[in-house]
């Protein structure tokens, strides 16, 4: 019993940080999920809907097995049994299935989630759609038997995308990839310009061909402007044989040399433009050509995923600072609860014992006594603040009584802090257990609603509801939690910049965490209802087959 509540005690903190950690990684363009060792999704994220096209609603509470193709439906099992002995699969190339039946080369890293005493429950999967890179393999090699005559430039174009997709300093990289189109094309000078996220100009702009001199005499670097800005709006490659006579030109800056033909090559993820390569004044005179535009467009290729994973590996440097911030956050907010509150009271008690005894020892009988009663008082408080704290990080009602037994605990102690008259606990689970973070989550739910109720309300009457709908074919049933007052009500609206303040942001996160739906009624003089509804999954078996270490 006590390694049962200990692994539920560890599940459902990771489940309570998943909030955190959802608002975090929504920047990152990869699909990021978590599955239990039996294959079911828990969350996912943004990245993942973007990828494969489903929603979290959608996801969360199937089996992984959805994304995989006939082909590979044992894959799953494979890297789940690898997981529940520690290892990690690491960039794995394989086949995923998009909603709409698409397939995706994906690379996967999977690794095993833990609790806090090092025990498997899960596993963290991160996929990254690979597809174009696959694309431009493929395109490298059609280039290679239409061209076997440029051999050596290929060879070269291949080794250049081995360097930059290893790369780890983004400006240096980008020059690298500059200078390597100019020897293939053959141009005297080459440029690289990284598009703004907003598409409007450039945000990064490197030269290759050009002595420091040069660079310092023409000033600031291009906006976007020009025959620039034109590349970004295309989808193909541009060749110009002079550019001062294109539409688009708007010249050149004083001290600028000069420049005559030109090509321009898109770079490419899909059908976003991430940048451009610009070459200009092809060696030996002349316009470039079809086969300098194929060259440096197979580069681009790679570009394209160069640019994209520094970008992701700054995201995710971001990511991690912030991961770490929210870690320090909650640590410093138990330091102050333990130090302003558990620690003040054994203080006290302490003084007051301490005083005891000396009035005892004194014979001072009266003052003893008085002494004890306060000591054992702030003793008692402090009883009461452990509680709130442990209660604060898991409800251990929820590991004794169940969620229906721990709501009910719930709802009698606000009763009596609130002086509600009718506080009625309706619901038909009467022992029956569900997913641990799905306990903890509607636990905090009703937590959170109750005592907005409390606080707000101004009512003497609330009622909660706890339903559990009927089992059908091929989906879990749903869980219904509803938390219902009669008080004073407001506008849902004018309540938005207060959000974070009353919590109904984090219990519309928590929800839709879940796979759930979140619903807020309310209006001035008619109450409030705060109604959500989760997919009803059961709880993990303890075997050692889901992840228990005996």
């Amino acid at each position: 019993m006590a390694e049962d509540r200990r692994k539920a005690l560890s599940e459902a903190r990771l489940a309570e940080l998943a909030p955190v950690l959802d608002t975090l990684l929504e920047q990152s363009d990869d699909a990021i999920f978590c599955k239990t060792l039996r294959n079911v999704i828990v969350s996912w994220s943004r990245g993942a809907e973007r990828m494969y096209g489903y929603t979290a609603s959608e996801m969360v509470g199937q089996p992984v097995t959805r994304l995989l193709p006939p082909e590979r439906a044992g894959e799953a099992a494979d890297i789940s049994r690898r997981i529940a002995h520690g290892e990690w699969v690491d960039h794995l190339e394989t086949v995923r299935l998009t909603k709409d039946g698409r397939r995706l080369n994906v690379l996967l890293t999977v690794s095993p989630a833990r609790d806090a005493l090092g025990r498997i429950c899960g596993a963290v999967v991160v996929a990254r759609d690979i597809t174009e890179r696959i694309r431009a393999e493929e395109a490298m090699r059609r280039l290679e038997a239409e061209a076997q005559g440029r051999t050596v430039v290929l060879e070269a174009a291949s080794r250049v995308a081995l360097d930059i997709l290893s790369s780890q300093t983004g400006v240096d990289a980008l020059r690298h990839i500059a200078d390597s189109a100019r020897r293939l094309s053959g141009a005297r000078y080459a440029a690289l310009g990284v598009a703004r996220p907003d598409g409007r100009g450039l945000a990064e702009f490197v030269t290759v061909g050009l002595t420091a001199q040069e660079e310092a005499a023409i000033g600031p670097r291009p906006m976007g402007r020009g025959v620039l800005g034109h590349l970004l709006d295309c989808r193909e490659p541009l060749r110009i044989d002079s550019l001062a006579a294109h539409p688009a030109s708007a010249g050149f800056p004083p001290n600028h040399p000069p420049m005559d033909s030109f090509l321009g090559v898109p770079i490419r993820r899909g059908d976003t433009v991430l940048g451009s390569l610009y070459l200009t004044d092809k060696e030996g005179g002349g316009a470039f050509t079809e086969a300098d535009a194929a060259a440096v467009q197979a580069l681009g290729a790679y570009a394209a995923v160069a640019i994209h994973n520094l970008q992701m590996l700054s995201r995710q440097r971001a990511l991690t600072r912030g991961l770490i911030t929210a870690q320090e956050e909650e640590r410093r907010a138990v330091a102050y609860d333990l130090h302003d509150g558990l620690t003040q009271y054994v203080m006290a008690a302490h003084a007051h014992l301490e005083a005891f005894r000396r009035a005892q020892e004194a014979g001072k009988a009266e003052r003893a006594a008085r002494e004890l009663d306060q000591g054992l008082r702030y003793l008692k408080e402090s009883v009461v603040e452990s509680r709130r704290l442990v209660n604060g990080l898991r409800p251990l009602a929820l590991d004794d009584l169940g969620l229906a037994g721990a709501l009910e605990q719930l709802l009698h102690e606000e009763k009596a802090r609130a002086g509600w008259q009718d506080a009625d606990l309706i619901h038909n689970i009467a022992g029956r257990r569900f997913d641990s973070a799905l306990e903890a989550a509607a636990y905090r739910v009703a937590q959170e609603a109750l005592t907005n109720a409390r606080k707000h309300a101004a009512t003497d009457r609330v009622r909660v509801l706890l339903l559990a709908g009927q089992e059908e074919p091929g989906r879990f049933p749903q869980l219904t939690l509803e938390v219902q007052d009669w008080g004073c009500g407001f506008v849902p609206r004018e309540k938005a910049g207060e959000t974070e303040r009353v919590g109904l942001h984090g219990m519309a996160e928590r929800v839709s965490l879940m796979g759930g739906t979140y619903r807020l009624q309310s209006a001035p003089g008619m109450g409030t209802t705060i109604r959500a509804v989760f997919p009803a999954l059961p709880p993990l078996p303890d075997t050692e087959e889901n992840g228990e270490q005996r």
